[in-house]
């Protein structure tokens, strides 16, 4: 055999393997003010149309009550800006897990009784509205533009659910004050730290990690919100029969 018919299928080759290596490298993000940012994602979430979201709670437990009866513990369910959701909310009562359905269009809420199930028009601002969360105006999104401190790029990091994508990652503290009002009264009104995971190509916010320290000694109670089908907005209804 001679010796350029040996080594000429190598150079086929060797293209190849470089091109598969060098597409098996992730894209490292660029680096940006971390302000700068937090102000794409914010504007990039008010600009949507709807999304999914994840709450859960974690560590010590948060009421929704005064008198701490009932402590929430996940929401699942879908926004439509700019104020509509639908939700699955898991509750802890004395002696009870249970999960009660949320719909919210505009000034109209209904929830279903945890007794009964059965579906209740309820007056504005009673029970726990998931769009209030994430209204446009004066939801989390302005509250990120705003009560955000000492925020700081600390690199990239993927996340279990998408490998393979590289996110801004992100940490700092947020003031208290009108995430507890936000929240109703479950989260603050004393600074929290939070984390944050940032799309670096569409800025979209994947997820949030905030740390609400206990008031004295004892648990933190930790929050996490992931968001998932940016721009789907899906079509929300009355329950039926209302």
């Amino acid at each position: 055999m001679h010796l350029r018919a040996r080594f000429f299928p190598l150079f086929l080759v060797l293209p190849g393997i470089w091109l598969w290596v060098t597409g098996c490298v992730k894209p490292t993000p660029v680096p940006l003010p971390p302000e700068e940012i937090v102000k794409r994602s914010a504007g990039r979430m008010k600009g949507l149309s709807g999304f999914h979201f994840v709450i859960d709670r974690s560590g010590a437990p948060a009421f929704l009550d005064n008198e701490g009866t009932i402590a929430f513990r996940r929401a699942e369910g879908d926004f439509v800006s700019p104020d509509c959701a639908v939700a699955k909310v898991r509750v802890i009562t004395p002696g009870l897990v249970a999960e009660l359905s949320i719909v919210s269009i505009g000034i109209d809420y209904w929830e279903t009784n945890l007794l009964t199930g059965e579906w209740e028009e309820l007056p504005p601002n009673m029970g726990f509205n998931p769009a209030v969360l994430f209204d446009p105006k004066i939801g989390f999104q302005p509250i990120l533009e705003s009560d955000l401190i000492n925020i700081k790029l600390v690199g990239n990091q993927e996340l279990e659910e998408i490998p393979g994508k590289l996110l801004y990652l992100l940490k700092g503290d947020l003031k208290g004050e009108r995430l507890y009002e936000m929240s109703y009264g479950m989260i603050g009104p004393d600074q929290v730290s939070v984390q944050m995971w940032i799309s670096p190509d569409t800025f979209d916010l994947y997820r949030v990690v905030i740390t609400d320290p206990p008031a004295t000694n004892g648990e933190a109670t930790i929050w996490q919100v992931d968001f998932w089908n940016f721009g789907q907005a899906v079509t929300i209804v009355p329950p039926a029969g209302k």
